[in-house]
């Protein structure tokens, strides 16, 4: 069943420089920037619009990114980005310290490091980010005026700016790049099909227990389809590809079938096309959140505060259980598949209905009261 409208969780906060110690920073003088990214891809596309931020901020200066192997990809080719390092692990301390050598020879103006290191400190840089900072203005939160212990990552990510003189405003946006080649693929899949309205499907996580029921996936694509005269698009990984094909070989309807089709660019130009997103909480939800589209997410034991949807219309359904969210890799319980198993197609496919056809945005879920 559906619960009550809940309220609006989506950040309203605002930063302070109370506590912070502004830096007296030239920017006219910062040239080289070392930016410092997280590993995994949801984890480094809501790290973007840091990036951002310092690409505006300082204009005049090249930046080198090093992440995990999965943003390669999006920074290679992003703007103001000089350079991007992918190193492994070092297996020992002389080849760690060989990588701190290196660092240190290329002698940075600024480091931000959301990795929380002591790199910034050892390489010498002459600016840097801070390990702690006072996060939020309580004052400005909905409610009793105390500081929310949580926060989504976006926020806390742009929070590393705070004490280097840049403003850490919400309104930071993503920035993905697109190629022509793959605006031009994206165009070739939106001319296939039929329906009225395009939606996608992403069933897959790295977590079985962040995984809605294939089968569900399967019953709602086929009500989207038969209810809604919808055109369905079912996405994913090579790491989902068991995941999608459970999916479409239980659907009764027509589905294009693009997993492992779609780069991170691709599927960005995709969601920018398409009329709905339905997701796990995996790294796709943060791309729809940068695609702007509307958003519907289903959630088991992560937070939906922390990772949740950042379109303007966006609908979170979760289960009604009190111990939820644990953000523990196994259940505690003994679910096999977690408590997301209680998420029924219903919930799922009202929600979508609602998004397809009004203007609302609520965020779903039974009580745990």
């Amino acid at each position: 069943m559906r619960d009550r409208t809940m309220r609006d969780w989506k950040p309203q906060a605002k930063f302070t420089s109370r506590r912070i110690r502004i830096m007296k920073i030239d920017k006219e003088r910062v040239r080289s920037i070392l930016f410092i990214t997280l590993s995994n891809l949801g984890d480094i596309i809501l790290t973007i619009p840091v990036l951002e931020k310092l690409r505006h901020g300082f204009p005049e200066a090249y930046i080198d990114v090093i992440t995990g192997a999965p943003g390669k990809d999006i920074f290679v080719s992003y703007p103001a980005v000089r350079e991007v390092a992918v190193p492994k692990k070092p297996r020992s301390f002389g080849k760690r310290m060989l990588q701190i050598i290196e660092l240190r020879r290329r002698r940075y103006d600024l480091v931000v490091d959301l990795k929380n290191s002591l790199v910034p400190y050892v390489i010498g840089a002459r600016f840097h980010s801070r390990l702690f900072v006072s996060l939020m203005n309580g004052r400005d939160l909905p409610g009793s005026g105390r500081i929310s212990p949580v926060r989504h990552k976006k926020e806390e990510h742009l929070s590393r700016l705070l004490g280097l003189g840049i403003d850490p405003l919400f309104d930071a946006g993503f920035f993905i790049p697109v190629t022509d080649e793959e605006k031009s693929r994206v165009t070739e899949m939106m001319d296939s099909g039929e329906g009225k309205k395009a939606v996608i499907l992403n069933p897959g996580a790295k977590s079985h227990l962040k995984r809605w029921d294939a089968v569900k996936y399967a019953g709602l694509a086929d009500r989207l389809v038969s209810e809604l005269g919808c055109r369905v698009f079912v996405t994913g990984s090579d790491e989902d590809r068991e995941t999608v094909q459970w999916v479409t070989s239980r659907m009764k309807r027509p589905v294009m079938d693009l997993c492992c089709r779609t780069s991170i660019g691709a599927l960005l130009e995709l969601m920018s096309r398409v009329d709905l997103v339905i997701t796990n909480d995996s790294a796709p939800l943060h791309v729809a959140s940068a695609a702007g589209v509307p958003t519907i997410a289903v959630f088991g034991p992560s937070d939906e505060r922390k990772y949740g949807p950042l379109a303007e219309r966006s609908i979170v359904v979760k289960p009604g259980v009190s111990c939820r969210p644990c953000g523990r890799a196994r259940c505690a319980r003994g679910r096999v598949n977690g408590c997301i198993s209680g998420v029924e197609i219903d919930e799922v496919f009202q929600a979508a209905r609602e998004l397809l056809e009004g203007e609302n945005r609520r965020q779903y879920g039974r009580d745990s009261h």
